[in-house]
């Protein structure tokens, strides 16, 4: 077992299991949320190099807050939309939660030694230039790999759905 911590260490994740995939993502609300998540008291920069949002993905039956759940706020860059989830505490982004998902997206910038990139998603919405020619495949959205990986995953829980963690939203000062 693994425990993915923020950065002052009062709030923690117990991971089980192994990721369903490692995942950069470069979608516009990523990239967007980054950036406000980045821009918190004390926070570090959630993405890569190149502006990717490395992401491990992680059956939510398997990534079960441990410790600090009260620290925990939901970022939302619209109503009803997915949800950053961020540690109070320290301003550490923690995971990115999909309404009705059975995974959590875990911030790779959590990981101590995050596991390799896989694939790279929603290449649609990359800025140009910003994706390197590093044999890393990548797809125009997600792709029938990173798909059937999911579902898989999703399999193996028995096809269980899982509601999304009770937290307030973040309140940031603008």
């Amino acid at each position: 077992m693994t425990d993915l911590t923020c950065h002052c260490g009062k709030t923690a994740l117990a991971l089980s299991g192994t990721p369903i995939l490692t995942a950069t993502c470069h979608c516009t609300s990523c990239r967007q949320a980054a950036a406000e998540l980045a821009a918190l008291p004390g926070a570090s920069p959630v993405t890569d190099a190149n502006g990717g949002t490395p992401f491990v993905l992680w059956r939510k039956d398997r990534a079960q807050v441990v410790r600090g759940g009260e620290t925990l706020r939901a970022h939302l860059l619209r109503e009803g939309g997915s949800r950053r989830v961020v540690a109070t505490c320290c301003n550490a982004p923690m995971y990115l939660e999909f309404k009705g998902g059975h995974w959590r997206s875990l911030y790779a910038a959590r990981f101590d030694a995050p596991p390799p990139v896989e694939m790279r998603t929603m290449l649609m919405d990359a800025l140009p230039g910003s994706v390197p020619d590093d044999g890393i495949p990548g797809a125009r959205r997600q792709s029938a790999r990173f798909m059937l990986r999911l579902l898989g995953a999703w399999a193996a829980t028995g096809f269980r759905f899982f509601r999304m963690d009770p937290m307030p939203p973040l309140e940031t000062t603008s």
